[in-house]
C-alpha cells in the first residue's frame, strides 16, 4: 500500500471514529395534553357510542379523549366523570363499569364493574361511595385498590350526592333524600323533599342545595306539584327554607359559582334562572328557539356559563358558552347526548 492510500486510510477511520463518538441527540416525543375542559357523552341508550370530548379553549380543537388516548369504545351511557388522586373515573352507567384512567395520558388504569353505577363521590382519598340505578345499594369503593369493598342499602335507587360534616346526602327516585353517616356506613335518617328530586350540591361547607323538578299529568298538561329550591344545613336534617319554582317539568339542572354565590338552575326548555340569598330567584337566561338545557356547569377559572343541549338524543348535541355578561362566545358541537361537563384546566 503506498503512503497515500494509508494517509487516506488512517484519514477515514479518524472521521469513522469522531461520528461514533459523537454524543447521541436526546429525542423528545410529543404526547398529548389532556388538559381542557371535558364533555360528558352519554350516547344512546345501548348504542355503546357514549364518550367523553375533550374540548382545548386556547384552539378551539375537540376530540374523544377515551378513544384517541385508547383506541378503544368506552360504552353504553356515560353518566358521569369526577377527578380524584391521580385518576379521572367515569362511570358508564348501561355497560356495568367505572373506568378509570390516568390524568395526565387518560390512558385506561384499572376497570371497577359495578351494576348500573351513576355517580362516584370522593369522601377521602382512600374512600368513596357510587350511586346506583335499579339497585337500592350505595357501594362503598376502596380507592387505594379501586375495588369494592362494601355496601349501605338505604332502600332506594340513588342518583348525586352531597356532603355536610360526617353526614352525606343522597338524592333517590322518591321524594327524599337519605342520609349515611360517612363514619359508620350506615343508614341515619331521610329528609323529605317533594317529587322529582333532581340534584343536590354543596353551596359551602355548612350548605346544601336541592333541585326538586315537581310533578306533571302527562296526559293533560296539569300541574300536579310545583318544583322547588330548598336548602338543608347541617345542624339539621330538615329543609330550612324552600322557593318554590313556577311550574312543574321533567328533568332540570343546576349548578353554583362559587365566587359570587349564585346558583343557576332550569327545568329543561329554553330557560335558567339565578338565584342569590340577596336577589332571590330571577330570570337569568333565555336560549334561543329549538334549543333546550340539558346540563349546567360554572367554569371557575372565569365565570364563563356551559350549558349542554341533547338535541334529538341521536345526533350530536351541543354545548354554548356564555361569558359572565350574558354573550353567548362559542358553540361547540359535541358528541350524542352531552350532559355534563368537567374542567381540567
Amino acid at each position: 500500500m503506498t503512503k497515500i492510500k494509508i494517509s487516506q486510510a488512517l484519514l477515514l477511520l479518524s472521521f469513522s471514529l469522531l461520528i461514533g463518538c459523537k454524543k447521541d441527540e436526546k429525542v423528545t416525543v410529543l404526547t398529548e395534553n389532556y388538559k381542557g375542559v371535558y364533555v360528558i357523552n352519554e350516547g344512546g341508550f345501548q348504542k355503546s357510542n357514549g364518550s367523553i370530548g375533550l374540548y382545548k379553549p386556547g384552539t378551539g380543537e375537540y376530540f374523544d379523549a377515551f378513544q384517541k388516548a385508547n383506541d378503544l369504545p368506552l360504552g353504553d351511557v356515560v353518566q358521569s366523570m369526577i377527578a380524584t388522586n391521580q385518576f379521572f373515573y367515569i362511570v358508564v352507567n348501561n355497560s356495568n363499569k367505572i373506568e378509570v384512567v390516568n390524568k395526565e395520558t387518560f390512558k385506561k388504569a384499572f376497570t371497577i364493574p359495578l351494576n348500573s353505577p351513576r355517580y362516584l363521590f370522593p369522601l377521602s382519598a382512600t374512600k368513596a361511595y357510587v350511586s346506583h340505578l335499579f339497585s337500592n345499594e350505595v357501594s362503598i369503593i376502596d380507592l387505594n385498590t379501586n375495588i369494592k369493598s362494601g355496601t349501605i342499602n338505604i332502600n332506594h335507587w340513588s342518583e348525586h350526592f352531597a356532603k355536610l360534616d360526617k353526614k352525606v346526602l343522597v338524592g333517590t327516585n322518591s321524594s327524599q333524600l337519605m342520609v349515611i353517616n360517612s363514619e359508620t356506613d350506615l343508614l341515619a335518617d331521610s329528609i323529605m323533599i317533594g317529587k322529582g328530586l333532581s340534584k343536590i350540591l354543596n353551596i359551602s361547607e355548612t350548605k346544601v342545595a336541592v333541585l326538586s323538578t315537581g310533578d306533571l299529568d302527562w296526559s293533560s298538561g296539569n300541574v300536579l306539584e310545583n318544583g322547588k329550591l330548598s336548602f338543608i344545613n347541617k345542624d339539621s336534617n330538615k329543609v330550612e327554607k324552600s322557593i318554590s319554582l313556577s311550574t312543574g317539568s321533567y328533568g332540570g339542572s343546576m349548578t353554583f359559582n362559587a365566587t359570587n354565590q349564585t346558583i343557576y338552575l332550569s327545568l329543561g326548555g329554553t330557560k335558567i334562572y339565578q338565584y342569590t340569598e340577596t336577589g332571590g330567584l330571577v330570570e337569568y337566561l333565555t336560549l334561543n328557539t329549538g334549543e333546550s338545557v340539558y346540563g349546567l356547569a360554572v367554569n371557575p377559572s372565569n365565570g364563563d356559563l356551559y350549558i349542554t343541549d341533547a338535541g334529538d338524543f341521536n345526533s350530536n348535541g351541543k354545548v354554548y358558552i356564555y361569558d359572565v355578561n350574558k354573550n353567548r362566545i362559542k358553540v361547540i358541537e359535541a358528541g350524542i347526548v352531552p350532559n355534563g361537563i368537567l374542567f381540567n384546566e
